[in-house]
């Protein structure tokens, strides 16, 4: 019982931070740190755009956690029951800490193709993914997937880093 009410208490508090956070992020930090061009032609080109879809989606996140755990406390028993307990990975924090913040400052040397595909690959290895192959083809296929989507489809440069002269080369062609 007492498990039941401590992962009550932390989902009630997860949720709370959540909406906080993402309350935050929209009035405070997209507005002082994202600079709008007068006139935005198509609001998805818009440069504060994806933060606030991205910040919506956590916002609507944490209000479905916190009415979750206020207005169904017994949910968190069952799916307490129903997912196998593993051991904590908590000793995962730090690694994967420490990856997040090489692709940050390694994001505008290497660029927004290489530096993430080098992120995912440590990534997916600190996950405990072993195929080659899948690892390979995620590692590749989505940074360089989002790169042409943003520079073909929605017309937004995105730095290359130090691929530029190769994926110039690859949208001429």
């Amino acid at each position: 019982m007492s498990m039941i009410r401590s992962r009550r208490f932390i989902d009630v508090l997860s949720g709370l931070l959540f909406i906080i956070l993402a309350a935050l992020i929209i009035w405070v930090a997209i507005p002082l740190g994202v600079q709008e061009p007068k006139r935005v032609k198509f609001v998805a080109l818009s440069p504060s755009y994806y933060p606030r879809l991205v910040t919506y989606c956590l916002l609507a996140l944490g209000v479905l956690l916190f009415l979750r755990s206020v207005l169904f406390p017994s949910a968190a028993s069952s799916i307490q029951e129903a997912i196998p307990q593993s051991p904590s990975r908590s000793y995962m924090l730090l690694p994967v800490t420490v990856v997040l913040f090489a692709l940050y400052w390694f994001l505008e040397l290497l660029g927004f193709v290489l530096a993430p595909a080098i992120a995912i690959v440590a990534l997916l290895l600190l996950a405990g993914e072993r195929s080659v192959p899948a690892i390979v083809l995620i590692a590749s296929l989505l940074p360089f997937g989002l790169y042409l989507f943003f520079t073909q489809v929605a017309n937004i440069p995105i730095p290359g880093g130090i691929l530029d002269p190769i994926l110039l080369k690859l949208q001429a062609s």
